[in-house]
């Protein structure tokens, strides 16, 4: 049995590499549903007719360059799940939108990106998923990986590098290397605040990119990126603003719905308001690496701190080679 700790892209492509390879699997995931960072939301409460809206408030879109990847997204295509959105964003300064640049394709899913995760979850053919359920500690003794007390064949942390290092033993000598790995990138935080209007009341755009502001860093149109052109904002608050109010997130949405009214010249207010703290939002440099694997203990990080990311694709990429490489050290060949 291989432990997979973590329930995001990465965690569900690494499972998938040791399903295929005859391994079974047990994920754990500390949330109540999948899909880590690719989070999702249900718009409820709002008064208005956008209930029952679908908000991406994690990742805003994917790229699919990568050759493996790439099968994956047109496989979603196919399927109906993942869908073409664009490959123009919007730039802008602190007094308003300025441009527009051109770059590769960025895709989005009609349910929610999380909905792409658990499609992946739902066809791991020997894999238990348990969500709720948060790893205390992950140990080594008497020549065992164990977690919260149980021996395992092999673990795989995917998720941020500071989640993995809060959960391995520092008291163990032989995960001393596993949590130096785990200390070479720089993670920022942001907050991701949804703003539902009843009409559009701005410029048609897909996405903008704010440079310069100490507020926002990137606004999304949703109802644009879900296509169905819901009157629906969500804002990615500058990481130095969020790191200064972790305990607090509520305390900065005056200050964003003051400066998306300033960016995109709107001219209403938002009816309803919501706000998702990300202390480990992105990492500002990786590993050219895809993964990292101690194959003297069995343990690997896998996240898109790796395969020089910070992308979906890479998360991917990357827990997916923590799959393969964890079954070529158990002796599993493809």
């Amino acid at each position: 049995m291989v432990i997979v700790v973590g329930g995001g892209i990465s965690g569900v492509a690494c499972a998938g590499e040791l399903n295929a390879r005859g391994i079974a699997v047990e994920l754990l995931d500390r949330g109540h549903k999948l899909g880590g960072r690719m989070a999702s939301r249900v718009i409820r409460d709002s008064g208005t007719e956008y209930d029952g809206h679908v908000v991406d408030i994690g990742a805003s879109y994917f790229t699919a360059s990568a050759e493996g990847f790439r099968a994956v997204v047109d496989d979603w295509q196919v399927r109906g799940l993942a869908r073409v959105w664009t490959d123009s964003f919007h730039l802008a300064t602190p007094q308003g939108v300025a441009g527009v640049r051109a770059g590769p394709m960025r895709y989005a899913a009609a349910g929610g990106l999380r909905s792409l995760v658990a499609d992946v979850a739902s066809r791991l053919p020997s894999t238990r998923i348990t969500s709720n359920h948060s790893v205390e500690v992950v140990s080594f003794a008497n020549d065992y990986l164990i977690v919260d007390g149980k021996p395992v064949a092999a673990v795989a942390l995917c998720m941020p590098d500071p989640q993995a290092r809060a959960i391995l033993d520092s008291k163990s000598p032989e995960l001393q290397a596993t949590i130096e790995a785990t200390c070479g990138v720089v993670w920022e935080p942001t907050f991701a605040v949804t703003a539902v209007f009843q009409n559009p009341c701005w410029v048609p755009f897909d996405g903008v990119f704010v440079n310069d502001d100490e507020i926002l860093t990137w606004i999304a149109n949703d109802g644009s990126r879900r296509g169905d052109d819901a009157p629906v904002l969500v804002a990615h608050v500058n990481p130095v603003l969020a790191a200064g109010h972790l305990a607090d997130p509520a305390a900065v949405i005056p200050s964003v719905l003051a400066a998306l009214q300033r960016i995109l010249a709107l001219t209403e207010q938002p009816v309803w308001v919501d706000i998702q703290r990300w202390t480990y939002a992105k990492p500002l440099n990786a590993w050219a690496d895809e993964c990292y694997l101690d194959g003297d203990v069995n343990i690997g990080l896998a996240s898109d701190a790796w395969a020089g990311g910070p992308r979906v694709e890479t998360a991917w990429q990357s827990g997916a080679a923590l799959g393969k490489r964890i079954a070529e050290r158990l002796a599993y060949p493809a």
